[in-house]
Formats: structure tokens, C-alpha cells, sequence
């Protein structure tokens, strides 16, 4: 025979099961608040775009190259960017934002892609620093650096895989530098000379998402100026192919149709690296008339090419 309940025992048992219930009615929207039929949107996958390589690794110990704040807004060092988001699994290009000019003065800048985003495994790239498109191939997953065998750009890449979930909807990412810069000074040179011309061998013409370089060509430069006899020159360049595999010549000229050079300084091998500074110095000595050419190594420079000697 079942013993009677207490009345206080029964009113217990009510009151936990009306608890029990408006627990999980207070609960339930938690729970579903990112079932993507659910009518209210998740959180959109956010990235964080931040720049590393502020200024040349090797800034320090080139006095010619002036040494930016680190502190600037994000435009200050990538005025463009491009980005495509791509389904890790298929590779198709889920969303994509054409070259655009960064406006704003934050220390980063922040992509927000669209809420119909569904949650899943996705490879963002990112460029930056491009004038337009057309620089980039590869279904966009490699720039051309130097087109036409003319000086690059200073362009920017991240690329990397993310997860976006419920736990997941905000990343990072940092921006790094794909070229180096040659920096030429040359000294003591004669008043007439005004015109110069110049090319650098052995340097790749493009970089891919991974940041592998390909294609070695000839770049070629132009430069002019009012005064002499100092002067410096500056080359934004792809890497070389390998340690002083890059032939460095130079033709200067005393009138602007560079028809024939007055001075052809030696060819000097140099080495080209992603965010380095590779620095010449030209001495002219007026009475063998040729140069004296140094490298600066570190922050000291080394002679390469002496003519008392050479």
C-alpha cells in the first residue's frame, strides 16, 4: 500500500518542476541563438588586419633611408587593400573586395564579412599596396611585381587558413612586406651629369600567396635630377635568386636622351631581400675617372671594387 505524500512534500515537487521548466524555457534561446535557420544572425567572422614590417628589418644602420614612426595609422604604411576569402575545401572564392583605398586613420583596419557567411573552413589573402587588379594573377593568388620589368610597388600579403564557428569569429592577421630596396649613392660626381639609367638582373618578377618567388627578368630604372655632384637613387625590388646572383649596371649621362654615357661605373653582384635595404656608395675619382664602390654590410662598408688596387 503506497504511504500518503505529505501536502508540504507535494507543493515541493511542484515548485522544482515549474523551476525545472522555466529554466530551460530561459535557456532555449542560449542554446539555438547561432542555428543558422534561427532568424537572429550569428556573429560575423571578423580579421583584425595589423602590419608587421613597418620599416626595413635593417632600418638601423641606413642613415639614407628615413625611419618611419611605428606608431601611423594603418594607411600610412598600406594605403590599398584586396582581399578574397576562399572555401578551404573547394577552393572557390566565397567573397571578394576589389582595391580600395584605406580612409581611416586606426592603427589597424577591420574586415567584417557578411552574416550569410555559414559557419566552415575558409583561406583568406590579402594584399596590399596594389594600384589595381591587373597586377595580381593566379586566380589572385600571386601578384606580378614587375610588370613590364619596371620597379615594383611596395606590396603587402597575409594569407592563412581560419575556422569560423561559434567559438570562433574573430582573427588577426599581420601584413608583410613582399619586396626589398636597393639604395645607390653616388658621390663627387661631375656637374654635367644629370641623367642616369640603370638595371638590376637576376630578380623575380612575381610572388605567390605562400611567398615564393618566380620568374627571374631584368629590371630597368631612369632616374634624373637638378644638382650634382651627390645623389641618391632608390629601387623597390623583388628578391634575387640567390646570394650576389643580381648584376647591378649603371650608364650616366650629361644629356636626357641617354644616347650615349659619359660614365659606366663596374658592375657590382648584389644580394636582394624581402624587407632588407641593400646599399651601394659611387665615389667618383676625377682624375681615373671611375669609381670607387662599396656595399654596406651591417653598418660598415666594405669596399668592392678599389682602384688602387683593381
Amino acid at each position: 500500500m503506497k504511504a500518503d505524500i505529505p501536502l508540504y512534500g507535494l507543493r515541493i515537487r511542484k515548485f522544482a518542476k515549474r523551476s525545472i521548466q522555466c529554466l530551460l524555457i530561459a535557456t532555449f534561446p542560449l542554446l539555438s541563438s547561432c542555428i543558422r535557420d534561427d532568424l537572429k544572425p550569428c556573429p560575423p567572422l571578423q580579421v583584425e588586419l595589423s602590419v608587421k614590417d613597418k620599416n626595413y628589418f635593417n632600418i638601423n644602420n641606413v642613415p639614407l633611408e628615413t625611419r618611419k614612426s611605428e606608431s601611423l595609422a594603418f594607411r600610412a604604411y598600406v594605403p590599398t587593400l584586396y582581399y578574397t576569402l576562399r572555401d578551404a575545401a573547394t577552393g572557390d572564392i566565397v567573397e571578394e573586395q576589389g582595391v580600395f583605398n584605406v580612409t581611416d586613420n586606426a592603427p589597424t583596419h577591420a574586415v567584417t564579412f557578411c552574416e550569410c557567411l555559414p559557419f566552415g573552413k575558409y583561406v583568406l589573402t590579402v594584399w596590399g599596396g596594389l594600384t589595381d587588379n591587373s597586377q595580381l594573377t593566379d586566380n589572385s593568388l600571386a601578384s606580378i611585381l614587375h610588370a613590364s620589368q619596371v620597379e615594383a610597388k611596395d606590396i603587402y600579403l597575409a594569407h592563412d587558413t581560419l575556422v569560423y564557428d561559434d567559438q570562433h569569429v574573430h582573427y588577426s592577421f599581420d601584413l608583410q612586406r613582399t619586396t626589398g630596396k636597393l639604395l645607390v649613392q653616388i658621390v663627387d660626381l661631375p656637374a654635367t651629369v644629370l641623367y642616369e639609367d640603370n638595371s638590376i638582373g637576376q630578380i623575380y618578377e612575381r610572388v605567390n600567396h605562400k611567398f615564393e618567388y618566380s620568374n627571374p627578368i631584368t629590371v630597368r630604372k631612369q632616374d634624373a635630377w637638378n644638382t650634382a655632384p651627390d645623389v641618391v637613387l632608390y629601387t623597390i625590388l623583388a628578391p634575387s635568386i640567390g646570394e650576389l646572383q643580381s648584376p647591378v649596371h649603371i650608364n650616366l649621362y650629361d644629356k636626357a636622351e641617354r644616347t650615349a654615357p659619359i660614365l659606366t661605373p663596374k658592375d657590382v653582384n648584389v644580394t636582394l631581400k624581402r624587407n632588407e635595404l641593400t646599399t651601394l656608395k659611387y665615389v667618383y675619382d676625377d682624375e681615373k675617372r671611375d669609381f670607387n664602390i662599396f656595399l654596406l654590410i651591417d653598418d660598415a662598408w666594405e669596399i668592392i671594387y678599389n682602384l688602387d688596387i683593381d
